[in-house]
């Protein structure tokens, strides 16, 4: 028996221990409702302020923390797939967000930085440029979050269309009509 399941002794009253499990079912879907609808608002507050997606956003973060990055590099800090980053790159290097340059002691691998304008995206949201559910885990002290990632992943164990791929998909584009799937072919391309 998992440690986390009420022990249903039949001495004590079965419905009082039932009724408390419902109860925290109800109160954690609910939470789960305020964590994706804290991620959808925060996606839309992106593009009405600053006409771009939360996930340009955080990509134009990434890179004013660490300016010169290669795709790679922004892939494993946004855990996304390596294609995906190109196309998020290559989008904000055509609305002149980022610049390329090569760097010749990568091997000739381009390496990225924020334009002016870019920058000046970045710093209009620096609390939230990374977005807000990774903005609210930073918050957490180490024990609270090996808690939640022990929880989620018994939880994720349990899930019936459990999609491998959405771990590598941004939450926003998660969220937007068509979900995982349109998402993952859009990297695929």
């Amino acid at each position: 028996m998992n440690a986390d399941t009420p022990y249903l002794d039949p001495a004590h009253d079965t419905d009082v221990a039932w009724a408390r499990r419902k109860e925290a079912t109800l109160a954690a879907l609910k939470m789960f409702r305020m964590v994706l609808d804290a991620v959808r608002r925060h996606s839309e507050w992106v593009e009405s302020r600053h006409g771009i997606s939360a996930v340009d956003l955080w990509a134009l973060w990434e890179l004013t923390q660490t300016p010169g990055l290669r795709p790679v590099d922004l892939a494993k800090a946004m855990a996304m797939p390596r294609s995906g980053a190109e196309q998020l790159l290559d989008g904000l290097l055509r609305r002149g967000l980022v610049r390329r340059e090569p760097a010749p002691e990568n091997g000739g691998v381009s390496v990225y930085f924020p334009t002016f304008d870019g920058q000046r995206i970045a710093d209009a949201s620096p609390q939230y440029g990374q977005g807000v559910l990774k903005a609210a885990m930073g918050q957490l002290g180490d024990a609270s979050l090996g808690k939640l990632v022990r929880a989620m992943s018994d939880l994720v164990e349990h899930l019936p269309f459990r999609e491998e791929r959405a771990a590598l998909q941004p939450m926003a584009e998660l969220l937007r009509p068509g979900g995982a799937a349109d998402a993952a072919s859009r990297n695929d391309r």
